[in-house]
């Protein structure tokens, strides 16, 4: 049986920049002092999702390269930024050697500094910032915008606009939809300019071709193109994980599950062999059609992986990379004739990182048909597939990594007498408590999989199973659980977890020897282990397009 390309779970719409902000006015309201020098930070994601992390670095460069195109502004780099702001944080906190400290007005001629946060709720992606003046330390204005994840190109360009808006109010309301009324004597006439100030610093900053005056209207012209770039960049990367790969999926076959915590219970699984390529073919057809996007986008295919041919100085190709690169799952789905979504399947290594690797700025190594990407079982146990009078197909697809997370708690279990506890028994206990926990968590693997009826894994839920772990001459002579769940994977999880930790040994020499001075004495750990599933975000028993 063959399943061709990797879908996503559902789209979401992409809305226009004029719809999907809206700025906050500002704190003072009035014209900010020249000079317009600026240095963007690196933004913070308030949010509990990880993937989005990127966007701290990946926005701030989008906002650093947008706003040095507009004549009136001086930006600096990031670069030339962080030595500055790193001696200053030293400084408050009494740690510098230097003997001429740097004020706060001394960021390199920066008048204005711009700091933001990113915020995720629901569907809606928010980034307030705020214009600080770095002399006086007050926030002068704050602006905000919100759209969705799927058009950060978009939202980026709002935070331009309204940015640009408190600086200039005469600019506000002026948007990329006014340049019709720019005549044809009317021509961009500014340019960006990346070189080094006069310590030796990089940094970007805006110059003015004094000859010529230069329209607004350009300039969000060119914020308009670059926000293109960019977005067929987004678009393109999402692409190429939703139709370049092909799913291969195997015969099904039926095994039993044998639980060793309750011997006479066995769970009847499904049992289905899978690869997932990328297809080299598919990939050629998307690169033709991004071509056809009147931009840059584009790029060619070899034998082990592709290469692309975005813009760099748009950001578009920053742009690709950070958003292919974003950390994914593969899972795979059992749907009913009316495509719901009624069970799903990933074994916990089904990940996207460390399967590829770049080749200079452009180039992408990947494996390529007939090189799996990721290979396996699909394991379903049989009363969620198997229904009587319905017909059961399977699909794959490649969605950014849910929150998920797995969660190791230990603590020693010991009578101590009433006399003092010598420090070095105290010291040895917490290390082997350490090294413990970094072995149990680098060796559980639990498969994230659920179907309907729920299991009991509703959205945020979790799941836990209690145990005791038995150390012995720095090595695990016992692993038991008093309590878990009646989950046949999780339980088949905490059985290979005790096979593999079986006698290993947390203090050996190279040699593998047990270090000799450790004492004979038993040491009792209590082992709480915990999965945390995002259900919600896989539309379980939702249709699957």
């Amino acid at each position: 049986m063959i399943v061709a390309g990797c879908q996503k779970p559902s789209e979401v719409p992409v809305s226009s920049p004029s719809s999907s902000s809206t700025p906050i006015s500002s704190l003072h309201p009035r014209v900010l002092n020249r000079p317009h020098s600026v240095a963007i930070l690196p933004l913070e994601n308030m949010s509990r999702h990880s993937h989005l992390s990127w966007l701290g670095r990946g926005l701030q460069e989008m906002l650093v390269s947008d706003l040095a195109q507009w004549p009136q502004f001086e930006v600096v780099s990031r670069d030339a930024l962080g030595s500055v702001l790193r001696e200053q944080w030293l400084q408050q906190r009494g740690f510098s050697s230097v003997e001429n400290p740097v004020g706060p007005g001394q960021l390199q001629g920066v008048r204005y500094l711009i700091q933001g946060r990113i915020y995720l709720q629901q569907d809606t992606l928010s980034v307030d910032l705020q214009i600080v003046d770095v002399e006086t330390g007050v926030v002068v204005s704050s602006v905000n915008a919100q759209g969705v994840e799927s058009d950060i190109p978009g939202l980026e360009q709002d935070l331009v606009t309204h940015l640009i808006g408190v600086f200039d109010p005469s600019l506000d309301g002026l948007s990329p939809s006014m340049v019709d009324q720019n005549s044809e004597g009317q021509k961009l006439n500014f340019r960006g300019d990346s070189g080094y100030d006069k310590n030796g610093r990089h940094g970007i900053s805006s110059k003015i071709n004094a000859s010529s005056m230069v329209y607004p209207t350009d300039v969000f012209l060119s914020l308009e193109k670059l926000t293109y770039e960019r977005r067929e960049a987004y678009r393109l990367a999402e692409t190429i994980w939703d139709e370049g790969c092909v799913v291969e999926m195997g015969q099904p076959l039926y095994r039993v599950l044998h639980l060793l915590f309750d011997p006479a219970k066995s769970v009847p699984v499904m049992a289905i062999p899978f690869s997932l390529f990328f297809s080299p073919h598919r990939i050629s057809n998307i690169f033709e059609q991004a071509k056809k996007s009147g931009t840059d986008s584009g790029g060619n295919v070899d034998s082990v992986g592709f290469r692309t041919t975005l813009d760099e100085g748009s950001g578009a190709q920053s742009l690709f990379i950070e958003h292919f690169q974003t950390p994914r799952r593969v899972f795979i789905r059992a749907l009913n004739e009316k495509q719901d979504v009624l069970a799903i399947f990933s074994d916990w290594g089904w990940r996207t990182e460390g399967k590829f690797s770049m080749r200079g700025n452009q180039g992408v190594s990947v494996p390529m048909w007939p090189n799996p990407f990721v290979t396996g079982v699909v394991r379903f146990p049989v009363d969620w597939v198997e229904r009587e009078g319905h017909h059961v197909t399977f699909d794959s697809v490649v969605v950014p990594v849910p929150d998920e997370q797995v969660l190791v708690m230990l603590e020693p279990i010991e009578e101590f007498q009433e006399e003092e506890i010598p420090i070095s028994h105290l010291v040895e206990t917490e290390d082997l408590l350490q090294k413990l926990e970094r072995l149990i968590k680098s060796n559980w693997a639990p498969a994230i999989t659920e179907g309907l009826p729920m299991r009991g894994y509703l959205p945020g839920n979790k799941r836990t199973a209690v145990g005791v772990v038995h150390v012995q001459e720095g090595k695990i002579r016992d692993i038991h659980f008093q309590h878990w769940p009646e989950d046949p994977f999780f339980l088949e999880s905490l059985q290979d977890l005790q096979i593999k930790l079986k006698e290993a040994c947390l203090v050996c020499q190279n040699s593998g020897q047990v270090i000799s001075h450790l004492p004979n004495s038993v040491k009792a750990f209590r082992l709480q282990l915990t999965l945390v599933k995002d259900i919600y975000a896989l539309h379980l028993g939702s249709q699957s397009h």
